[in-house]
């Protein structure tokens, strides 16, 4: 069976990113293929206290929700990250996430939770202003953490002049139509 785990970057449940990954749900419509949706914003999530204990025993010493995330994320076939810019980067809530992989990522010797297969990437981002630069960071961030996890960036998507959920339903229907698309493409 398929699997698709979506991450909402955003603290807003229903807002830009919550409606795009929604969107590309829709776009799949196969219930042969197992999507699992997490909102960093609801996770019960540490930071990461620096301890590197990780680097010796291979998984982080908090026990709270990420260890399942990072389990979802690294069984899948397909993994979509959707974030909105917070001063031209990823908001704190998903940057807690991307730092508490650390234990799992492929800089740690030690990981014992690695990719069971190869796994593909899709990073959207959105924001409020004009400027496509700050949207590239967020994008950048994104592909950066799937490299960590040996997940293949297949898909870069970035939609600025986006302050609200209307702003996005309005102005932007061939992105929300790309994302759409990209979701029938992944059976």
């Amino acid at each position: 069976m398929m699997k698709i785990t979506c991450i909402i970057g955003s603290a807003r449940i229903n807002g830009s990113c919550s409606y795009l990954i929604d969107t590309l749900i829709k776009g799949i419509d196969n219930p042969s293929i197992e999507v699992k949706k997490y909102y960093v914003s609801k996770l019960n999530m540490n930071y990461c206290c620096g301890c590197k204990k990780c680097y010796i025993d291979g998984e982080c010493v908090q026990r709270d929700e990420v260890k399942n995330v990072i389990k979802d994320l690294l069984s899948s076939d397909y993994v979509a990250i959707a974030a909105p810019s917070y001063w031209a980067d990823v908001p704190a809530q998903l940057k807690t996430l991307f730092d508490r992989t650390t234990p799992y990522g492929d800089t740690n010797p030690n990981r014992i939770l690695k990719a069971e297969k190869p796994i593909k990437g899709i990073a959207i981002a959105v924001r409020a202003g004009v400027r496509q630069q700050e949207n590239e960071i967020i994008l950048n961030s994104i592909q950066h953490y799937f490299g960590h996890l040996s997940i293949d960036t297949i898909e870069r998507i970035s939609i600025c002049e986006t302050d609200t959920l209307n702003d996005l339903t309005e102005n932007h229907k061939t992105e929300i139509n790309r994302v759409f698309e990209l979701g029938k493409r992944l059976k």
